[in-house]
């Protein structure tokens, strides 16, 4: 019979080693605080929404939270409050001794708009009136558009068979065609200007024009079936991509022109460092728009604007065609003018945030003596035990040792703690060591093989 062999565990050996990784642990302990910042860091950032920029602090327990001061801007787009006028033939008639108004009568009602403070002024109307106007009312209405700050008047087309030249007061304000991408087919199109008994005056020249409405053309008629789409923002006449008139004057509130604009079709728009979403009709959503009706009896009289209109008071006016009462267009007018003529505003906010942006509070058991007595016990009875363990098993147990460690730490990452986990992959590495030595010689680091 062969001699038998027995594992006898030497109870001094087991203590040596107890002693050796008990050391180790509380040699390491605090001397890799950037192994663990490292660790946490990126179990932080794999399984938690943290930001790209972001690091923890690891707090002991008790430790006050580093802060530092964040500086953050909020982008506001302020919108003006445009005033509504709607001159159809019941307000007309209330506020005025005898229809159809004249030129004398816009020139007075313009005026009586400029005394009261009004700086911006657009005037949609088919500009059709019976019986012969001297020039000398023509030209009086021009002068009084031309004394505001900003004045546009809409020019109304059609497209014809055979087309006129682009008037010039329109080719002056196209968008160059460089400025210009994608498909134009969407776009409202004319290539003839509808008669009208202002635009044969000398005078009006020095008039700001813009395209308005078009016959045939339901979307510069009738307002989107969508209450917050835009009246078109650009039109086609005659092969050219002009600013339409809202468009157009929210373009010289803000100081620019055609030149300014550059256009993606179907995309976005952009001007003076804007740039808006627009549809293939070149509409656009109407979010911060604010407008406010303003009787035309109160105009007439005298009655000071709203003071919603702020400094710089900006009215649409609109008479519409005969037959042709849509008191929606002119809100989809004002509405349209008030998103394009909205500024930036940039508010900036001082506050304070945890250093790095994340805390993480150290487990306080882990620091307690009660939890470091009780980890002294296990170890020394896992030491004792491991001899008696078999080879593959006890390889496995040590190997799930530091997955564990990496497990625990995740999971106490999304509860906003940490623990020592470098350390204890550290200690880990000397207690595999001490295995490997066991296994190596035939003696044992635990005690002889007895026969």
């Amino acid at each position: 019979m062969p001699p038998t062999t027995s594992k006898h565990v030497s109870f001094l050996a087991v203590l040596f080693w107890l002693a050796v990784l008990i050391g180790t642990w509380f040699a390491l302990d605090g001397a890799l605080h950037r192994c663990d910042q490292w660790l946490f860091n990126r179990l932080g950032h794999s399984f938690c929404p943290w930001a790209e920029e972001d690091y923890p602090q690891l707090l002991a327990p008790g430790q006050p939270v580093a802060m530092e001061p964040v500086v953050t801007q909020t982008r506001l787009r302020e919108c003006p409050a445009v005033g509504m006028v709607e001159l159809n033939d019941d307000a007309c008639a209330a506020a005025f001794a005898a229809l159809p108004l004249g030129p004398q009568d816009f020139a007075v009602l313009l005026n009586k708009l400029k005394q009261s403070g009004a700086t911006t002024v657009g005037l949609s109307s088919p500009l059709i009136w019976p019986g012969e106007q001297g020039d000398m009312v023509r030209e009086m209405l021009c002068r009084v558009l031309a004394g505001f700050e900003h004045s546009a008047v809409g020019l109304r087309g059609r497209t014809a068979a055979q087309p006129d030249f682009t008037p010039a007061m329109l080719r002056n304000a196209s968008i160059p065609q460089e400025n210009i991408e994608g498909d134009p087919s969407g776009l409202p199109i004319a290539n003839r200007p509808l008669p009208n008994g202002l635009t044969e005056t000398p005078d009006a020249l020095d008039v700001v024009w813009a395209p308005d409405w078009l016959e045939g053309e339901p979307h510069t008629q009738n307002p989107s079936a969508v209450d917050s789409i835009s009246f078109p923002l650009l039109m086609r006449w005659n092969g050219e991509t002009i600013p339409t008139l809202p468009f157009r004057l929210a373009l010289a509130r803000l100081g620019l022109d055609g030149k300014d604009v550059k256009v993606k079709l179907g995309k976005e728009i952009s001007y003076g460092g804007f740039t808006l979403a627009i549809d293939a009709n070149s509409r656009t959503r109407l979010n911060e728009a604010k407008v406010t009706t303003i009787p035309l009896a109160d105009i007439v009289s005298g009655t000071p604007l709203p003071a919603e209109l702020g400094e710089r008071p900006c009215i649409m006016l609109e008479q519409p065609a005969a037959g042709q009462n849509t008191p929606l267009r002119l809100e989809r007018l004002a509405r349209t003018l008030s998103q394009l003529a909205g500024t930036e505003r940039i508010i900036t906010h001082t506050s304070e945030r945890p250093c790095g942006g994340q805390v993480l509070r150290q487990l306080p058991f882990m620091q307690s003596w009660q939890s470091r007595t009780t980890a002294c016990v296990c170890l020394l009875f896992f030491l004792w035990l491991m001899p008696f363990v078999p080879g593959f098993l006890r390889w496995f147990i040590l190997l799930a040792l530091p997955c564990g460690v990496i497990w625990a730490a995740a999971e106490q990452v999304q509860q906003q703690h940490w623990f020592a986990a470098a350390p204890l992959l550290a200690w880990w590495l000397v207690l595999a060591f001490v295995f490997l030595l066991h296994r190596t010689y035939d003696k044992g680091l635990f005690g002889k093989r007895r026969k």
